[in-house]
């Protein structure tokens, strides 16, 4: 783990839940009523809650958008480092194959002796993905079958939403 990016450069690491409530990128359609009068569409349309990319988010300081988020302690990121970097080894075991819709839910937030975010794993448990912000992170076997489930599992054991919830 000390050798290994962004842990070995990480002061504090953060995991994070966000766009539970959305099913997906592409918003829901207007009620038949307001669709046909555009000022009551245009104010429908403003009151509408949109996804957020963390991209665009991850450099304020409150993280607003974000619906859950939890600072690990030293265990914990052992524990988290140990289920990224140790689930499924050396070599590929099965192959898994989702439908690629990659709307990632939650996030690790690596962040520097600043507490500014310098990397991010987004990862999207409905569809198996894992995207780094920084091309420096280290290769992450996450082909066998027991990466993805593993990795939910430990984000909701710390009390973190994983999948998209209808309110």
């Amino acid at each position: 783990m000390i050798n290994s990016f962004p842990f070995n450069k990480a002061t504090t690491i953060k995991i994070i839940s966000y766009n539970v409530q959305f099913r997906g990128m592409v918003p829901l359609p207007p009620p038949p009523n307001i669709a046909s009068d555009s000022n009551a569409l245009k104010k429908w349309e403003e009151a509408q809650k949109k996804p957020i990319d963390i991209k665009n988010i991850h450099k304020q300081k409150n993280l607003i958008g974000i619906d859950e988020s939890k600072t690990l302690n030293l265990p914990e990121i052992h524990q988290l480092y140990n289920t990224i970097f140790n689930t499924c080894g050396k070599f590929m075991g099965g192959s898994v194959m989702g439908n690629k819709c990659f709307f990632p839910r939650n996030a690790v937030l690596f962040y520097d002796e600043d507490d500014k975010v310098f990397d991010i794993f987004e990862i999207c448990f409905e569809c198996d993905g894992l995207r780094s912000s920084t091309e420096s992170s280290i290769f992450i076997n996450d082909q066998c079958n027991k990466f993805y489930p593993e990795l939910e599992k430990f984000f909701q054991s710390k009390g973190l939403q994983t999948q998209y919830t209808q309110k």
